[in-house]
């Protein structure tokens, strides 16, 4: 985030993206505390309404520079949903930390790996100057499914009771 701040390097993609990416480490790590804390305090509603309102820029960014036919909007719009849609599932979480048995493990196991798969995309976007399509989608398709079964080891489906004759 420094660095896409200083003179001669400012990208305000890759800002909005570090801040992203810290709101994920940020949450993912306090989403910890539910497992015992049954309410939200000041400090996780800050974090996401923070990512709230970075969420409604990213988007009205995008939404502006895809109007001027720019597809760098694209990424924008993309990145303001996804982080509209965790806040917005932040403060539904907020409201009954304890409706789900498991819902404080899957909240920091989905922001961890979403901030893994943001920083690996960034490395490879920024650090190595890879900027094909392949290596935007390739992290976020692989991370997706790494998700998808850390969902399904933590929530297994239950096994309907046999019926007896």
């Amino acid at each position: 985030m420094p660095i896409a701040m200083m003179p001669n390097h400012e990208n305000l993609f890759l800002l909005l993206i570090g801040l992203f990416t810290v709101y994920l480490v940020l949450i993912g790590n306090r989403a910890l505390a539910f497992k015992i804390k049954t309410k939200a305090n000041v400090v996780d509603k800050v974090i996401s309404g923070s990512m709230l309102f970075f969420s409604i820029l990213m988007l009205g960014i995008g939404l502006y520079t895809f109007l001027k036919t720019n597809t760098m909007g694209i990424l924008y719009v993309f990145f303001g949903g996804f982080g509209l849609l965790l806040t917005l599932k932040d403060f539904q979480f907020y409201r009954n930390p304890q409706k789900t048995k498991n819902g404080w493990l899957l909240s920091h196991i989905v922001k961890m790996i979403g901030a893994l798969i943001a920083s690996i995309t960034a490395f490879i976007i920024a650090g190595l100057s890879i900027g094909n399509l392949i290596a935007w989608t390739l992290p976020t398709v692989l991370g997706t499914i790494y998700i998808i079964y850390w969902k399904r080891k933590i929530n297994p489906k239950t096994v309907a009771a046999k019926h007896y004759k």
